[in-house]
């Protein structure tokens, strides 16, 4: 009984075979009715309409809410007069929802307590009809800005949803609040004049290995230098932690495989975005289309190198926001159909990245900068240096695993590699000479116990 039901399993086993193989050919609807959207992880929490009676934040804890067309949702957050702090909101619309290019995004915002702005960021739609999650932070630095945002007390953090947004739905909400511990010594400079603008490195060439992007910014998982790929359904945002330290600085291209000669593929350079986040969830990039005529679609960004004393740069929000160690996020968007109609779903996107540079000694903190969300551990570094063609059992786990579930994983290496129905025949012959085997001893010696 026990190896009929073996038999029976192997079978099962040739049909998701049989599955897996023929998910490239899904059509190109199917596979935008199949976008995975953004998944919110935090503890639920509804805003107050006005200031008084505003829910109070936490630092170091995600929150979910929800936000529509027009509404503004006011929260409370203490801080002390000594730390620097960044509050975050990621406004994650569903694929395929009706946006429309810089006029639909929200607004996070931090008061003093006195009513004083202390910082702001207003992320918007780049793409018309792209929706993908939106990121950034207001932040309050302690030496820098209005004078009102130096002093301890209870501070106003407002999220505003654009007004007269084509999408009625309610759009989820993550907010989470990050406090930096205030500095005792160490290098606080900026990185060094001009570096942010020098050429970047390329990133590197070499054979991909399969790793499946996370849902949302807390279960990316870890990459460190090397080339990856990875699987995405039109309308899908995959997300992915880049360890970077000081003086290192982050380039990453996100490319599609396609023949240069087909001239339908020229419009393919609008169906790949890419974002890059820093441990905060601050934007620190956006992407560039990189490609040359007759190559791949590819996007492509750089940042500058990580200093502390960048948050003082006056050349831009990109250089400020490389101004602490940490993991640092890639978002890989490839956007729906009606961008990028060439495309069937799901779609084999590469990944290519570089952390480049030698690490650098940075300020020290009177605290535990890892505890409070920034800084590395023993594990990012670890990640950072190995190779992607060492050995490493958790590659094709799922995101926040370490280890894979065999079964699981032999099926996403049949999916990454393609693996077709003769394979799965190969298999299947396998199943059948083990039942005929079985059967023979049966005839010959009677049935084993437990048939």
């Amino acid at each position: 009984m026990k190896d009929r039901r073996k038999v029976r399993a192997g079978l099962a086993a040739v049909a998701a075979l049989c599955a897996v193989t023929a998910a490239p050919g899904t059509s190109l609807a199917d596979g935008a009715a199949g976008a995975r959207a953004y998944e919110t992880r935090g503890t639920r929490i509804s805003g107050a309409d006005a200031d008084s009676g505003a829910p109070s934040l936490a630092a170091g804890r995600t929150y979910v809410d929800g936000v529509g067309p027009g509404e503004k949702r006011y929260y409370g957050v203490t801080l002390d007069a000594k730390s620097a702090a960044y509050v975050s909101a990621v406004a994650a619309p569903r694929p395929g929802a009706d946006v429309t290019s810089y006029r639909d995004g929200v607004k996070v915002t931090l008061e003093s307590p006195d009513g004083g702005i202390c910082g702001t960021a207003a992320p918007k739609i780049e793409t018309n009809g792209v929706a993908y999650p939106l990121a950034d932070y207001a932040s309050r630095q302690i030496d820098s800005g209005p004078v009102s945002c130096h002093q301890a007390g209870r501070y106003v953090v407002t999220v505003e949803r654009q007004d007269g947004s084509p999408d009625p739905e309610r759009w989820p909400v993550e907010l989470r609040v990050m406090v930096e511990p205030p500095v005792k010594g160490g290098a606080t400079g900026a990185a060094p004049e001009g570096s942010w603008s020098t050429p970047a490195p390329e990133p590197p060439d070499g054979t991909p290995w399969p790793r499946r992007g996370g849902r949302g910014f807390t279960d990316a998982p870890t990459l460190g230098s090397g080339v990856w790929k990875d699987e995405i359904t039109p309308g899908e945002t995959h997300f992915y932690r880049v360890p970077v330290d000081w003086g290192q600085r982050l380039t990453a291209a996100a490319e599609l495989s396609a023949d240069g000669k087909d001239q339908s593929t020229r419009l393919l350079d609008r169906a790949l975005a890419m974002h890059a986040y820093n441990p905060a969830r601050g934007l620190a990039k956006r992407g560039i289309p990189a490609a040359q005529d007759g190559e791949s679609p590819r996007t492509q960004v750089a940042t500058a190198p990580v200093a502390y004393g960048n948050r003082y740069a006056n050349t831009g929000s990109t250089v400020r926001a490389m101004s602490f160690s940490g993991g640092y996020f890639l978002a890989v968007t490839l956007n729906p159909p009606q961008v990028a109609p060439h495309l069937n779903g799901p779609v084999p996107v590469v990944l290519r990245v570089r952390v480049a540079g030698s690490a650098r000694g940075g300020p020290s903190y009177d605290k535990d900068p890892v505890e409070a969300g920034f800084g590395l551990t023993a594990a990012d570094r670890k990640a950072a240096k190995r190779h992607p063609d060492a050995a490493d059992d958790d590659r094709m786990a799922s995101p926040g695993s370490g280890t894979a579930d065999s079964k699981k994983t032999a099926l996403r290496v049949v999916g990454y590699a393609g693996i077709g129905t003769g394979t799965a025949l190969v298999l299947w012959l396998g199943v059948w000479t083990l039942a005929a085997r079985r059967r023979a001893a049966a005839q010959r010696y009677g049935p084993p116990p437990g048939w």
